[in-house]
């Protein structure tokens, strides 16, 4: 490992805002091509339990999602495995599939970018519906974290801030907090 060497990750969930721990050096807008946004995984620890997971962010293929790169120290990127623990790395530099540009649309070399395992136990196939998702949300426990409907939450937040519509979350968190009302 190089001294003050970093590596870039491609943030489009709650690594966006909480991140602290992993000492971010430079945040910036960008893009991924390639794939979306979907609640696609449970969380038994971070945002929910076994016995009663909660839901959150993953990322698909197809489309494209607005998020943030994120550069952090190379020796904290262990902390961010830990962290991500039940998504698989991909780097973008060997991937013909997904592409990290900023909002200059200038491509950013080896990102890394975080998949949900879709052989996991946690991994929600596309197929399931809001619905579904929302049931999940609704009925999770706290986890280390948060539960999933303040991950929401702060999730819709974060996309309004920003400027970025995404119907899927927008669908979801309607679904949730009027059945919460």
């Amino acid at each position: 490992m190089k001294k003050n060497s970093t590596i870039l990750i491609f943030g489009y969930g709650s690594i966006i805002w909480d991140n602290e721990d992993l000492e971010p050096s430079e945040i910036i807008d960008a893009k991924l091509n390639g794939a979306h946004r979907s609640f696609n995984k449970k969380s038994i620890v971070s945002r929910g339990t076994k016995e009663n997971p909660g839901l959150v962010l993953g990322l698909e293929y197809g489309g494209d999602c607005i998020g943030k790169l994120i550069r952090i120290p190379e020796e904290n990127y262990s902390k961010v495995l830990e962290r991500e623990g039940g998504y698989i790395p991909k780097n973008t530099g060997e991937s013909n599939e997904l592409e990290v540009v900023n909002l200059l649309n200038q491509k950013i070399e080896n990102c890394i970018v975080f998949f949900p395992n879709p052989k996991g136990r946690n991994y929600l196939e596309p197929n399931v519906d809001l619905e579904e998702k929302a049931k999940i949300i609704l009925k999770g426990e706290k986890g280390k974290r948060s539960d999933s409907k303040e991950y929401l939450r702060e999730i819709r937040k974060y996309l309004i801030h920003n400027e970025i519509v995404d119907e899927h979350v927008e669908k979801l968190y309607k679904m949730v907090f009027d059945a919460l009302q």
